[in-house]
Protein backbone atom coordinates (compact mmCIF):
# COMPACT_ATOMS: atom_id res chain seq x y z
CA UNK A 1 0.00 0.00 0.00
CA UNK A 2 1.47 3.40 -0.92
CA UNK A 3 2.13 5.83 1.89
CA UNK A 4 1.03 9.46 1.62
CA UNK A 5 3.91 11.89 2.25
CA UNK A 6 3.63 15.07 4.28
CA UNK A 7 5.21 18.01 2.51
CA UNK A 8 5.19 20.07 5.70
CA UNK A 9 7.55 17.84 7.68
CA UNK A 10 8.99 15.46 5.13
CA UNK A 11 10.52 12.09 5.90
CA UNK A 12 13.92 10.87 6.91
CA UNK A 13 15.97 10.63 3.78
CA UNK A 14 17.90 7.49 4.65
CA UNK A 15 16.13 4.15 4.82
CA UNK A 16 16.22 2.61 8.28
CA UNK A 17 17.69 -0.86 8.51
CA UNK A 18 15.85 -2.59 11.36
CA UNK A 19 17.16 -5.25 13.70
CA UNK A 20 14.83 -8.13 14.60
CA UNK A 21 14.71 -8.47 18.37
CA UNK A 22 11.97 -10.99 18.91
CA UNK A 23 9.29 -12.94 17.10
CA UNK A 24 5.63 -12.87 18.06
CA UNK A 25 3.33 -15.87 17.91
CA UNK A 26 0.35 -15.50 15.60
CA UNK A 27 -2.44 -17.27 13.83
CA UNK A 28 -0.65 -17.92 10.56
CA UNK A 29 2.85 -17.89 9.08
CA UNK A 30 2.15 -14.71 7.13
CA UNK A 31 0.79 -12.93 10.18
CA UNK A 32 3.71 -14.16 12.29
CA UNK A 33 6.24 -12.76 9.83
CA UNK A 34 4.33 -9.49 9.63
CA UNK A 35 4.03 -9.03 13.38
CA UNK A 36 7.64 -10.01 14.01
CA UNK A 37 8.72 -7.29 11.61
CA UNK A 38 6.54 -4.73 13.37
CA UNK A 39 7.88 -5.83 16.76
CA UNK A 40 11.37 -4.74 15.72
CA UNK A 41 10.53 -1.24 14.52
CA UNK A 42 11.46 0.40 17.82
CA UNK A 43 15.08 -0.72 17.47
CA UNK A 44 16.78 1.09 14.56
CA UNK A 45 20.24 0.00 13.53
CA UNK A 46 23.34 2.03 14.26
CA UNK A 47 23.46 3.25 10.65
CA UNK A 48 20.10 5.01 11.07
CA UNK A 49 20.79 6.84 14.35
CA UNK A 50 22.09 10.36 14.82
CA UNK A 51 23.94 12.44 17.41
CA UNK A 52 23.40 16.10 18.33
CA UNK A 53 24.84 18.85 16.16
CA UNK A 54 24.45 21.51 18.87
CA UNK A 55 25.40 22.14 22.48
CA UNK A 56 23.14 21.53 25.48
CA UNK A 57 22.92 24.96 27.09
CA UNK A 58 20.28 27.65 27.48
CA UNK A 59 21.71 30.09 24.95
CA UNK A 60 22.12 27.44 22.25
CA UNK A 61 18.63 26.02 22.74
CA UNK A 62 17.06 29.48 22.97
CA UNK A 63 18.54 30.36 19.59
CA UNK A 64 16.69 27.38 18.09
CA UNK A 65 13.32 28.16 19.68
CA UNK A 66 10.42 30.17 18.24
CA UNK A 67 9.98 33.77 19.38
CA UNK A 68 7.15 32.91 21.79
CA UNK A 69 9.27 30.32 23.60
CA UNK A 70 11.42 30.90 26.67
CA UNK A 71 14.09 28.38 27.64
CA UNK A 72 14.53 28.22 31.42
CA UNK A 73 17.15 25.50 31.66
CA UNK A 74 19.12 23.05 29.55
CA UNK A 75 21.29 20.52 31.31
CA UNK A 76 23.02 17.23 30.69
CA UNK A 77 21.24 14.35 32.46
CA UNK A 78 22.52 10.80 32.80
CA UNK A 79 19.31 8.84 33.50
CA UNK A 80 17.59 6.92 32.04
CA UNK A 81 20.07 7.47 29.19
CA UNK A 82 22.40 10.39 28.62
CA UNK A 83 20.40 13.29 27.24
CA UNK A 84 19.87 17.04 27.22
CA UNK A 85 16.85 17.98 29.34
CA UNK A 86 15.31 21.28 28.29
CA UNK A 87 12.79 23.11 30.47
CA UNK A 88 10.83 26.08 29.19
CA UNK A 89 7.47 27.60 28.42
CA UNK A 90 5.54 29.03 25.51
CA UNK A 91 3.64 32.28 26.11
CA UNK A 92 0.15 32.26 24.61
CA UNK A 93 -2.00 35.33 23.96
CA UNK A 94 -5.47 36.32 22.80
CA UNK A 95 -6.68 35.22 25.27
CA UNK A 96 -3.70 35.45 27.59
CA UNK A 97 -1.00 35.85 28.45
CA UNK A 98 -0.49 32.36 29.81
CA UNK A 99 2.60 30.22 30.23
CA UNK A 100 2.46 26.69 28.85
CA UNK A 101 5.29 24.79 30.50
CA UNK A 102 7.12 21.98 28.75
CA UNK A 103 10.02 19.58 29.00
CA UNK A 104 12.03 18.31 26.03
CA UNK A 105 14.47 15.40 26.33
CA UNK A 106 17.05 14.98 23.57
CA UNK A 107 19.25 11.84 23.59
CA UNK A 108 23.00 12.38 23.35
CA UNK A 109 23.50 9.47 20.96
CA UNK A 110 21.51 6.96 18.96
CA UNK A 111 18.65 9.37 18.25
CA UNK A 112 16.32 7.33 16.03
CA UNK A 113 14.96 10.27 14.05
CA UNK A 114 11.70 10.10 15.99
CA UNK A 115 9.82 12.63 18.11
CA UNK A 116 7.34 11.49 20.77
CA UNK A 117 4.78 13.71 22.51
CA UNK A 118 3.32 12.54 25.84
CA UNK A 119 -0.45 12.70 26.12
CA UNK A 120 -1.49 13.30 29.75
CA UNK A 121 -4.51 11.80 31.47
CA UNK A 122 -7.23 13.79 33.23
CA UNK A 123 -6.77 17.55 33.16
CA UNK A 124 -2.95 17.27 33.03
CA UNK A 125 -1.58 19.93 35.39
CA UNK A 126 2.09 18.92 35.50
CA UNK A 127 5.00 18.55 33.10
CA UNK A 128 5.75 14.87 32.44
CA UNK A 129 9.10 13.16 32.11
CA UNK A 130 7.78 9.69 31.26
CA UNK A 131 5.12 8.51 28.88
CA UNK A 132 1.96 7.39 30.67
CA UNK A 133 0.62 5.00 28.00
CA UNK A 134 2.74 3.17 26.89
CA UNK A 135 4.51 3.48 30.23
CA UNK A 136 8.17 4.37 30.56
CA UNK A 137 10.56 6.83 29.01
CA UNK A 138 10.79 6.79 25.18
CA UNK A 139 14.40 7.92 25.55
CA UNK A 140 15.14 4.24 26.14
CA UNK A 141 14.32 3.61 22.48
CA UNK A 142 16.01 6.64 21.01
CA UNK A 143 13.06 9.03 20.78
CA UNK A 144 13.25 12.74 21.46
CA UNK A 145 10.51 13.23 24.06
CA UNK A 146 8.30 16.23 24.83
CA UNK A 147 5.41 16.91 27.20
CA UNK A 148 3.46 19.81 28.66
CA UNK A 149 1.23 20.71 31.59
CA UNK A 150 -1.21 22.16 28.98
CA UNK A 151 -0.89 25.57 30.58
CA UNK A 152 -1.89 25.00 34.18
CA UNK A 153 -0.58 23.45 37.38
CA UNK A 154 -2.80 21.43 39.71
CA UNK A 155 -4.64 18.18 40.35
CA UNK A 156 -5.13 16.01 37.28
CA UNK A 157 -8.81 15.48 38.14
CA UNK A 158 -9.66 19.16 38.60
CA UNK A 159 -11.30 21.11 35.77
CA UNK A 160 -12.51 24.11 37.80
CA UNK A 161 -9.83 26.36 36.28
CA UNK A 162 -11.58 26.22 32.92
CA UNK A 163 -14.42 28.37 34.21
CA UNK A 164 -12.08 30.96 35.69
CA UNK A 165 -9.38 31.59 33.08
CA UNK A 166 -10.21 31.59 29.33
CA UNK A 167 -6.52 31.41 28.39
CA UNK A 168 -5.90 28.34 30.54
CA UNK A 169 -9.10 26.79 29.22
CA UNK A 170 -8.08 27.25 25.58
CA UNK A 171 -4.55 26.05 26.26
CA UNK A 172 -5.84 22.93 27.98
CA UNK A 173 -8.35 22.15 25.25
CA UNK A 174 -5.90 22.25 22.35
CA UNK A 175 -3.71 25.35 22.04
CA UNK A 176 -1.13 24.42 24.68
CA UNK A 177 -0.36 21.04 23.17
CA UNK A 178 -0.07 22.60 19.71
CA UNK A 179 2.29 25.47 20.57
CA UNK A 180 4.55 23.17 22.57
CA UNK A 181 4.56 20.70 19.68
CA UNK A 182 5.62 23.43 17.27
CA UNK A 183 8.35 24.71 19.60
CA UNK A 184 9.81 21.35 20.62
CA UNK A 185 9.75 19.92 17.11
CA UNK A 186 11.58 22.99 15.80
CA UNK A 187 14.20 22.70 18.54
CA UNK A 188 14.61 18.97 17.96
CA UNK A 189 15.23 19.32 14.23
CA UNK A 190 17.76 22.11 14.72
CA UNK A 191 19.47 20.29 17.60
CA UNK A 192 20.16 17.30 15.33
CA UNK A 193 20.48 19.42 12.16
CA UNK A 194 17.80 17.58 10.19
CA UNK A 195 15.01 18.82 7.97
CA UNK A 196 12.53 16.11 8.88
CA UNK A 197 11.73 13.42 11.41
CA UNK A 198 8.92 11.03 12.28
CA UNK A 199 6.49 12.58 14.74
CA UNK A 200 4.28 10.58 17.13
CA UNK A 201 1.71 11.30 19.83
CA UNK A 202 0.33 8.77 22.31
CA UNK A 203 -1.99 8.96 25.29
CA UNK A 204 -5.03 7.46 26.95
CA UNK A 205 -8.14 9.05 28.50
CA UNK A 206 -7.22 12.74 28.79
CA UNK A 207 -4.12 11.89 26.78
CA UNK A 208 -6.33 10.29 24.15
CA UNK A 209 -8.43 13.46 24.14
CA UNK A 210 -5.24 15.42 23.47
CA UNK A 211 -4.60 13.15 20.50
CA UNK A 212 -8.13 13.74 19.24
CA UNK A 213 -7.58 17.49 19.41
CA UNK A 214 -4.31 17.13 17.52
CA UNK A 215 -5.74 15.20 14.56
CA UNK A 216 -8.80 17.49 14.46
CA UNK A 217 -7.48 20.99 15.22
CA UNK A 218 -3.84 20.66 14.15
CA UNK A 219 -3.63 17.86 11.56
CA UNK A 220 -0.17 18.97 10.42
CA UNK A 221 1.46 18.32 13.82
CA UNK A 222 1.97 14.53 13.70
CA UNK A 223 2.62 11.66 11.33
CA UNK A 224 1.17 9.01 13.65
CA UNK A 225 -1.18 9.27 16.63
CA UNK A 226 -2.10 6.48 19.07
CA UNK A 227 -5.39 7.28 20.81
CA UNK A 228 -6.65 5.25 23.77
CA UNK A 229 -10.06 5.60 25.45
CA UNK A 230 -10.54 9.26 24.52
CA UNK A 231 -13.21 10.09 27.06
CA UNK A 232 -16.26 8.73 25.28
CA UNK A 233 -18.08 10.75 22.69
CA UNK A 234 -18.53 13.84 24.84
CA UNK A 235 -19.07 15.14 28.37
CA UNK A 236 -22.05 12.80 28.60
CA UNK A 237 -19.38 10.58 30.15
CA UNK A 238 -19.34 12.95 33.12
CA UNK A 239 -23.13 12.81 33.32
CA UNK A 240 -22.70 9.05 33.66
CA UNK A 241 -20.49 9.69 36.68
CA UNK A 242 -23.17 11.95 38.17
CA UNK A 243 -25.85 9.33 37.54
CA UNK A 244 -23.74 6.60 39.15
CA UNK A 245 -22.94 8.78 42.16
CA UNK A 246 -26.66 9.29 42.68
CA UNK A 247 -27.22 5.54 42.43
CA UNK A 248 -24.63 4.87 45.14
CA UNK A 249 -26.45 7.20 47.58
CA UNK A 250 -29.97 6.39 46.35
CA UNK A 251 -30.97 4.40 49.43
CA UNK A 252 -29.30 2.70 52.40
CA UNK A 253 -27.12 -0.17 51.21
CA UNK A 254 -26.99 1.03 47.59
CA UNK A 255 -23.22 1.47 47.45
CA UNK A 256 -21.34 -1.36 45.75
CA UNK A 257 -18.26 -2.38 47.70
CA UNK A 258 -15.14 -3.74 45.95
CA UNK A 259 -15.71 -7.10 47.68
CA UNK A 260 -19.29 -7.41 46.42
CA UNK A 261 -18.29 -6.43 42.88
CA UNK A 262 -15.49 -8.99 42.91
CA UNK A 263 -17.91 -11.68 44.08
CA UNK A 264 -20.47 -10.77 41.42
CA UNK A 265 -17.78 -10.71 38.76
CA UNK A 266 -16.97 -14.34 39.45
CA UNK A 267 -20.59 -15.37 38.84
CA UNK A 268 -20.85 -13.32 35.64
CA UNK A 269 -17.60 -14.74 34.31
CA UNK A 270 -18.74 -18.31 34.97
CA UNK A 271 -21.95 -17.64 33.04
CA UNK A 272 -20.45 -15.78 30.08
CA UNK A 273 -16.86 -16.94 29.71
CA UNK A 274 -17.48 -19.51 26.95
CA UNK A 275 -19.88 -17.41 24.85
CA UNK A 276 -17.06 -16.41 22.48
CA UNK A 277 -16.04 -20.03 21.89
CA UNK A 278 -13.19 -20.21 24.38
CA UNK A 279 -13.26 -20.78 28.11
CA UNK A 280 -10.31 -18.60 29.05
CA UNK A 281 -11.42 -16.56 32.10
CA UNK A 282 -12.26 -13.68 29.78
CA UNK A 283 -15.36 -11.98 28.40
CA UNK A 284 -14.13 -10.77 25.05
CA UNK A 285 -17.29 -8.82 24.22
CA UNK A 286 -19.53 -7.58 27.02
CA UNK A 287 -22.39 -7.10 24.54
CA UNK A 288 -22.74 -10.89 24.31
CA UNK A 289 -23.20 -11.29 28.05
CA UNK A 290 -26.34 -10.96 30.15
CA UNK A 291 -26.84 -12.12 33.70
CA UNK A 292 -29.76 -12.33 36.12
CA UNK A 293 -28.37 -10.94 39.37
CA UNK A 294 -31.43 -12.18 41.23
CA UNK A 295 -29.86 -15.63 41.00
CA UNK A 296 -27.28 -14.50 43.57
CA UNK A 297 -29.68 -12.48 45.72
CA UNK A 298 -29.37 -12.81 49.49
CA UNK A 299 -32.08 -15.09 50.89
CA UNK A 300 -31.76 -14.34 54.60
CA UNK A 301 -29.98 -11.07 55.26
CA UNK A 302 -26.75 -9.69 53.85
CA UNK A 303 -23.74 -11.93 53.26
CA UNK A 304 -20.38 -12.04 51.56
CA UNK A 305 -21.51 -14.37 48.79
CA UNK A 306 -24.78 -12.70 47.81
CA UNK A 307 -26.26 -9.34 46.77
CA UNK A 308 -28.93 -7.44 48.65
CA UNK A 309 -31.84 -5.97 46.73
CA UNK A 310 -30.43 -2.42 46.97
CA UNK A 311 -27.13 -3.73 45.57
CA UNK A 312 -28.90 -5.50 42.71
CA UNK A 313 -30.83 -2.34 41.88
CA UNK A 314 -27.53 -0.43 41.82
CA UNK A 315 -25.77 -2.91 39.53
CA UNK A 316 -28.69 -2.96 37.12
CA UNK A 317 -28.85 0.84 37.08
CA UNK A 318 -25.12 1.25 36.46
CA UNK A 319 -25.28 -1.29 33.64
CA UNK A 320 -28.20 0.59 32.09
CA UNK A 321 -26.59 4.02 32.20
CA UNK A 322 -28.22 7.46 32.28
CA UNK A 323 -31.06 8.67 30.12
CA UNK A 324 -32.62 12.07 29.57
CA UNK A 325 -36.25 12.80 28.64
CA UNK A 326 -35.13 12.48 25.00
CA UNK A 327 -33.51 9.08 25.47
CA UNK A 328 -30.21 7.39 26.29
CA UNK A 329 -27.39 9.81 27.15
CA UNK A 330 -24.45 7.43 27.05
CA UNK A 331 -23.46 3.81 27.57
CA UNK A 332 -23.57 2.25 31.01
CA UNK A 333 -20.64 0.45 32.58
CA UNK A 334 -19.80 -2.87 30.84
CA UNK A 335 -20.75 -6.11 32.56
CA UNK A 336 -17.30 -7.62 32.03
CA UNK A 337 -14.77 -7.16 34.86
CA UNK A 338 -17.23 -5.71 37.37
CA UNK A 339 -14.48 -5.31 39.96
CA UNK A 340 -12.90 -2.41 38.05
CA UNK A 341 -16.03 -0.31 38.63
CA UNK A 342 -14.65 0.62 42.03
CA UNK A 343 -12.09 2.84 40.35
CA UNK A 344 -14.92 5.27 39.63
CA UNK A 345 -17.61 4.34 42.17
CA UNK A 346 -15.24 4.61 45.12
CA UNK A 347 -13.30 2.15 47.24
CA UNK A 348 -14.93 3.41 50.43
CA UNK A 349 -18.63 4.05 51.13
CA UNK A 350 -20.23 7.50 50.93
CA UNK A 351 -20.52 10.27 51.95
CA UNK A 352 -17.75 11.58 49.71
CA UNK A 353 -15.92 14.84 49.34
CA UNK A 354 -15.58 16.42 45.88
CA UNK A 355 -12.09 17.72 46.73
CA UNK A 356 -9.76 16.78 43.83
CA UNK A 357 -6.75 15.94 45.99
CA UNK A 358 -4.68 12.75 45.64
CA UNK A 359 -5.65 11.66 49.15
CA UNK A 360 -9.33 12.05 48.41
CA UNK A 361 -8.91 10.03 45.21
CA UNK A 362 -7.89 7.06 47.34
CA UNK A 363 -10.84 7.18 49.70
CA UNK A 364 -13.57 8.96 47.78
CA UNK A 365 -15.32 8.54 44.44
CA UNK A 366 -13.18 9.70 41.50
CA UNK A 367 -16.25 9.78 39.26
CA UNK A 368 -17.95 12.22 41.63
CA UNK A 369 -14.84 14.41 41.81
CA UNK A 370 -14.59 14.58 38.02
CA UNK A 371 -18.20 15.58 37.41
CA UNK A 372 -18.25 18.03 40.31
CA UNK A 373 -15.19 19.97 39.17
CA UNK A 374 -16.40 20.08 35.57
CA UNK A 375 -19.86 21.26 36.64
CA UNK A 376 -18.23 24.12 38.58
CA UNK A 377 -16.33 25.07 35.43
CA UNK A 378 -19.57 25.01 33.44
CA UNK A 379 -21.91 26.75 35.90
CA UNK A 380 -19.81 28.56 38.52
CA UNK A 381 -17.57 27.73 41.45
CA UNK A 382 -20.45 27.52 43.93
CA UNK A 383 -22.43 25.05 41.87
CA UNK A 384 -23.24 21.78 43.65
CA UNK A 385 -23.87 19.20 40.94
CA UNK A 386 -25.47 16.67 43.32
CA UNK A 387 -28.01 19.22 44.54
CA UNK A 388 -28.41 21.55 41.58
CA UNK A 389 -28.43 19.31 38.50
CA UNK A 390 -31.51 17.27 37.58
CA UNK A 391 -30.87 14.44 35.12
CA UNK A 392 -34.60 14.14 34.51
CA UNK A 393 -34.75 17.77 33.31
CA UNK A 394 -34.15 18.29 29.62
CA UNK A 395 -33.51 21.94 30.41
CA UNK A 396 -30.58 20.95 32.63
CA UNK A 397 -29.29 18.48 30.03
CA UNK A 398 -29.43 21.14 27.32
CA UNK A 399 -27.66 23.62 29.60
CA UNK A 400 -24.89 21.08 30.20
CA UNK A 401 -24.13 20.68 26.50
CA UNK A 402 -24.52 24.40 25.87
CA UNK A 403 -21.85 24.98 28.53
CA UNK A 404 -19.64 22.32 26.92
CA UNK A 405 -19.94 24.12 23.60
CA UNK A 406 -19.28 27.53 25.20
CA UNK A 407 -16.10 26.30 26.91
CA UNK A 408 -15.14 24.23 23.85
CA UNK A 409 -14.64 21.25 26.14
CA UNK A 410 -16.81 18.15 26.38
CA UNK A 411 -18.83 18.75 23.23
CA UNK A 412 -19.04 15.74 20.87
CA UNK A 413 -15.82 15.20 18.96
CA UNK A 414 -15.64 16.34 15.36
CA UNK A 415 -15.85 13.31 13.08
CA UNK A 416 -14.47 15.03 9.97
CA UNK A 417 -10.85 13.91 9.86
CA UNK A 418 -10.30 14.65 6.17
CA UNK A 419 -7.61 17.31 6.80
CA UNK A 420 -5.53 14.75 8.73
CA UNK A 421 -6.27 12.16 6.07
CA UNK A 422 -5.20 14.51 3.23
CA UNK A 423 -2.03 15.39 5.10
CA UNK A 424 -1.03 11.73 5.18
CA UNK A 425 -1.52 11.10 8.90
CA UNK A 426 -2.11 7.69 10.45
CA UNK A 427 -4.14 7.07 13.61
CA UNK A 428 -4.77 3.95 15.68
CA UNK A 429 -7.71 4.05 18.10
CA UNK A 430 -7.96 1.56 20.95
CA UNK A 431 -10.27 1.01 23.91
CA UNK A 432 -10.53 -1.46 26.75
CA UNK A 433 -13.59 -3.70 26.44
CA UNK A 434 -14.04 -3.46 30.22
CA UNK A 435 -13.48 0.29 30.53
CA UNK A 436 -16.14 1.76 32.86
CA UNK A 437 -15.21 5.33 32.00
CA UNK A 438 -14.88 5.52 28.28
CA UNK A 439 -17.00 3.10 26.34
CA UNK A 440 -15.53 0.90 23.61
CA UNK A 441 -18.96 1.11 21.96
CA UNK A 442 -18.75 4.89 21.73
CA UNK A 443 -15.24 4.74 20.28
CA UNK A 444 -16.59 2.30 17.71
CA UNK A 445 -19.45 4.69 16.91
CA UNK A 446 -16.98 7.53 16.44
CA UNK A 447 -14.83 5.37 14.15
CA UNK A 448 -17.82 4.52 11.97
CA UNK A 449 -19.03 8.12 11.73
CA UNK A 450 -15.55 9.39 10.87
CA UNK A 451 -15.27 6.69 8.22
CA UNK A 452 -18.49 7.79 6.59
CA UNK A 453 -17.11 11.35 6.22
CA UNK A 454 -13.65 10.40 4.99
CA UNK A 455 -12.45 10.77 1.42
CA UNK A 456 -13.32 7.48 -0.20
CA UNK A 457 -15.70 6.56 2.59
CA UNK A 458 -14.80 3.76 4.97
CA UNK A 459 -12.42 2.18 2.46
CA UNK A 460 -10.47 5.43 2.26
CA UNK A 461 -10.63 5.88 6.01
CA UNK A 462 -9.03 2.48 6.58
CA UNK A 463 -6.00 3.76 4.68
CA UNK A 464 -5.37 6.16 7.58
CA UNK A 465 -7.20 4.77 10.63
CA UNK A 466 -7.74 1.51 12.51
CA UNK A 467 -9.53 0.59 15.72
CA UNK A 468 -8.69 -2.15 18.25
CA UNK A 469 -10.80 -3.33 21.18
CA UNK A 470 -8.70 -4.71 24.07
CA UNK A 471 -10.38 -7.61 25.95
CA UNK A 472 -10.26 -7.52 29.73
CA UNK A 473 -8.70 -4.08 29.90
CA UNK A 474 -10.22 -1.48 32.22
CA UNK A 475 -9.55 2.25 31.89
CA UNK A 476 -6.17 2.58 30.13
CA UNK A 477 -4.96 -0.61 31.83
CA UNK A 478 -5.68 -2.90 34.73
CA UNK A 479 -8.41 -5.50 34.68
CA UNK A 480 -7.50 -8.90 33.29
CA UNK A 481 -6.35 -7.80 29.84
CA UNK A 482 -2.88 -7.56 28.33
CA UNK A 483 -0.16 -5.46 29.90
CA UNK A 484 1.47 -4.32 26.68
CA UNK A 485 -1.39 -3.67 24.23
CA UNK A 486 -0.56 0.04 23.75
CA UNK A 487 3.12 -0.87 23.37
CA UNK A 488 2.36 -3.38 20.63
CA UNK A 489 -0.01 -0.95 18.92
CA UNK A 490 2.67 1.73 18.93
CA UNK A 491 4.92 -0.70 17.08
CA UNK A 492 2.10 -1.28 14.61
CA UNK A 493 1.65 2.47 14.12
CA UNK A 494 5.35 3.04 13.50
CA UNK A 495 5.43 0.24 10.93
CA UNK A 496 2.46 1.90 9.18
CA UNK A 497 3.98 5.39 9.17
CA UNK A 498 7.55 4.45 8.30
CA UNK A 499 7.17 1.27 6.24
CA UNK A 500 3.72 1.72 4.71
CA UNK A 501 2.45 -1.53 6.25
CA UNK A 502 -1.25 -1.36 7.10
CA UNK A 503 -2.30 -2.55 10.60
CA UNK A 504 -3.25 -6.19 11.00
CA UNK A 505 -3.52 -8.76 13.80
CA UNK A 506 -1.47 -7.78 16.85
CA UNK A 507 -0.32 -10.07 19.64
CA UNK A 508 -0.31 -8.58 23.14
CA UNK A 509 0.66 -10.25 26.39
CA UNK A 510 -0.02 -10.50 30.10
CA UNK A 511 2.63 -11.43 32.64
CA UNK A 512 6.18 -10.17 33.23
CA UNK A 513 7.61 -13.19 31.42
CA UNK A 514 5.71 -12.36 28.23
CA UNK A 515 4.89 -8.65 28.15
CA UNK A 516 7.17 -6.62 25.91
CA UNK A 517 7.07 -3.04 27.13
CA UNK A 518 8.14 -0.59 24.45
CA UNK A 519 9.96 1.82 26.75
CA UNK A 520 11.44 -0.51 29.33
CA UNK A 521 15.02 0.11 30.36
CA UNK A 522 17.76 -2.50 30.01
CA UNK A 523 16.58 -4.23 33.17
CA UNK A 524 13.11 -4.68 31.68
CA UNK A 525 11.37 -2.27 34.07
CA UNK A 526 9.29 0.76 33.15
CA UNK A 527 8.81 4.06 34.94
CA UNK A 528 5.88 6.44 35.04
CA UNK A 529 3.23 3.75 35.58
CA UNK A 530 -0.04 5.31 36.74
CA UNK A 531 -2.46 2.47 35.98
CA UNK A 532 -2.46 -0.84 37.85
CA UNK A 533 -1.04 -3.89 36.07
CA UNK A 534 -3.49 -6.54 34.90
CA UNK A 535 -4.17 -9.60 37.00
CA UNK A 536 -4.14 -13.22 35.94
CA UNK A 537 -1.73 -15.86 34.68
CA UNK A 538 0.65 -15.19 31.82
CA UNK A 539 -0.92 -15.48 28.38
CA UNK A 540 -1.21 -14.05 24.87
CA UNK A 541 -4.06 -12.02 23.39
CA UNK A 542 -4.77 -11.65 19.70
CA UNK A 543 -5.97 -8.10 18.99
CA UNK A 544 -7.88 -7.61 15.76
CA UNK A 545 -8.52 -4.48 13.72
CA UNK A 546 -12.21 -3.60 13.61
CA UNK A 547 -14.51 -5.06 12.32
CA UNK A 548 -12.72 -8.40 12.72
CA UNK A 549 -12.72 -10.18 16.08
CA UNK A 550 -10.44 -12.76 17.68
CA UNK A 551 -11.90 -16.25 17.17
CA UNK A 552 -10.54 -19.33 18.91
CA UNK A 553 -9.59 -22.10 16.46
CA UNK A 554 -7.51 -24.35 18.65
CA UNK A 555 -8.13 -27.25 20.99
CA UNK A 556 -9.78 -26.27 24.28
CA UNK A 557 -7.04 -26.87 26.81
CA UNK A 558 -5.83 -24.74 29.69
CA UNK A 559 -2.73 -23.74 27.73
CA UNK A 560 -4.21 -23.65 24.26
CA UNK A 561 -6.50 -20.70 24.89
CA UNK A 562 -3.55 -18.66 26.16
CA UNK A 563 -1.54 -19.07 22.93
CA UNK A 564 -2.19 -16.49 20.20
CA UNK A 565 -1.32 -19.09 17.55
CA UNK A 566 -4.70 -20.73 18.29
CA UNK A 567 -6.69 -17.58 17.49
CA UNK A 568 -7.62 -15.91 14.22
CA UNK A 569 -9.04 -12.52 13.27
CA UNK A 570 -12.35 -13.06 11.49
CA UNK A 571 -15.41 -11.01 10.67
CA UNK A 572 -18.27 -11.89 12.97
Amino acid sequence: MPIMVRLTAGRLGAACSLTLVFVLASCSTADADSMATNASVLVPSAQSTMAPAAECNVSAIQAMAPADTTIVSAEAIVEPVAHCRVEGYVTTNDPGPNEVNFRLQLPDKDWAGRFYFIGLGGSAGYVPTDSQVPAGNPLNMGFAVAGTDTGRQGSMLDWRFMGEDPAKAMDHVHRGGHVVTVATQQITKQYYDVDSMYRYHSGCSGGGRMGMMAIDRHPEDYDGVLIGAPGGRSSATQLKFLYNTRQMIREPGAWLSPAKLQMAEGHVLKACDALDGAKDQMINDHRMCSFDFQTIACKAGDGEDCLTQPEIRSIEAVLEGPSSPKGKLTEGFPISNLSVWSGFLGASPPPWSPEPSPDNMQKGSPGYVIVDTLARAYFGQEYDVLKDFDLSSQKDIDAWFAAAKRLDFGYPYNTDLRPFQRDGGKVLFWNGVSDPCCSDIETEQYFLEAGNKADGGMAGFRDMAAYYRIPGMAHCGGGTGPADAPDQLLRELIAWVEKGKAPGPVVAHRGPDRAKMAFADQSGTVSGVIVPPPTGTSRDFLLCPYPTVATFKGVQTSGGVYDAANWQCQKR
